[in-house]
């Protein structure tokens, strides 16, 4: 049948696509090494947090990032108008804390979500290297800071880290972890090819003047979400990004609890997508549209194909690159799953973010985004 034929033709095609991406994107972080030199002095570090209402996450973890194992830094901490008595812990703090710098930012918002707060904070660091970090997450290690800043080394002017979320025994924490690991393997593996195009905002550094080059935020006040993508996405074509992923270079935040919040929290994040460079939008949108028709189209191949050896042999050959690739990927970046659920890992992940594409979509068109 002619129909079959040009199915198997499609079905193929969408195959080597998929391929290509693993084998020469994927890859690159399979078989990625940090390098074993180090900063041979450590250069005097800002690390900046925003925070709203974040009283209880900021008892807790702000001393986790205070007491870095690291010899020179300060922590510029920005309250964005609490109402929660924030301010009295963070008066609270300053007088523990030497290294504790807090501010209120009391201006006239021109943006929506943090961005203009997060430049303030900039303005008011002291540091030439920053390091952002979000206030309801933790770095696992009392060495996050000296990991982070070691992505420095080989000239790096940007570094991207990994924001991992606190693991749970429960269905929906398994989704959030395999969805988190696949979103971290995404954007470093592009890093790693010199395609970058985000960052996690609980987690990266850059350079001071590399923030004043690219003009900061404002070229995209008018979106909510985006300090750390959309920034990422005006980064100068010639921009050195280094990666680091040990588990002591990340950091943790709390995960949802309902997958309906979680989906919620992934259209904001996605929402920013839509802005991003042609360039970027190409290439991801080629790699979620083949994923996506790629599992839409392999039912109908299996039932319809005359050549279903060959299309089997093309399923598993596919199944176990996907498979051996994912899972390097996941144990080198310490992500936490079952290792039976990996081969849903891509179906899950790509599933999420075309939903969550398709709903931004709609909600922008209709003026309610």
């Amino acid at each position: 049948m002619v129909e079959s034929f040009w199915l198997e033709i499609f079905f193929l095609t969408l195959s080597i696509v998929l391929l290509g991406y693993y084998l020469l994107v994927w890859k690159k972080l399979a078989d990625y090494k940090s390098p074993a030199i180090q900063m041979s002095e450590l250069p005097f570090v800002s690390v900046v947090i925003c925070a709203k209402n974040e009283r209880e996450n900021l008892k807790k973890f702000l001393p986790k990032i205070l007491n870095q194992n690291y010899p020179n830094y300060e922590v510029v901490l920005v309250d964005d108008l609490s109402d929660d008595g924030t301010a009295g812990l963070l008066n609270k703090f300053s007088f523990k804390y030497k290294n504790f710098r807090p501010f209120k930012f009391e201006k006239p918002k021109k943006s929506f979500g943090k961005k203009e707060v997060l430049e303030f904070g900039i303005s008011e660091a002291r540091g030439e290297y920053l390091v952002m970090t979000d206030a309801d997450c933790y770095p696992k290690s009392e060495n996050w800071l000296v990991s982070i800043v070691n992505g420095f080394e080989n000239g790096a002017e940007i570094v991207f880290g990994v924001g991992q979320y606190e693991y749970e025994n429960t269905l929906i924490n398994k989704l959030i972890q395999l969805d988190t690991g696949f979103i971290a393997l995404n954007y470093l593996s592009f890093a790693l090819v010199k395609m970058p195009y985000m960052s996690v905002g609980r987690n990266v550094a850059y350079k001071k003047d590399l923030f004043k080059k690219v003009g900061g935020f404002k070229s995209h006040y008018s979106i909510p979400s985006g300090d750390d993508d959309l920034f990422v996405n005006e980064l100068p074509k010639k921009t050195k990004v280094g990666i680091v992923t040990s588990p002591k270079s990340q950091t943790v935040s709390i995960p949802k609890l309902y997958l309906k919040s979680y989906f919620r929290q992934k259209i904001r994040h996605v929402s920013a997508g839509i802005s991003y460079s042609w360039v970027n939008i190409l290439r991801l949108s080629v790699f979620y549209i083949s994923s996506m028709l790629w599992y839409f189209i392999l039912p109908l191949v299996i039932y319809y194909s005359d050549q279903i050896i060959i299309v089997l042999t093309i399923v598993v050959l596919k199944k176990l690159t996907m498979y051996s690739l994912i899972s390097r990927i996941f144990s080198k970046i310490g992500i936490r799953v079952n290792y039976g659920m990996i081969l849903l890992t891509e179906f899950i992940s790509v599933f999420f973010h075309n939903t969550a594409v398709l709903v931004t979509f709609f909600k922008s068109k209709k003026g309610t985004w």
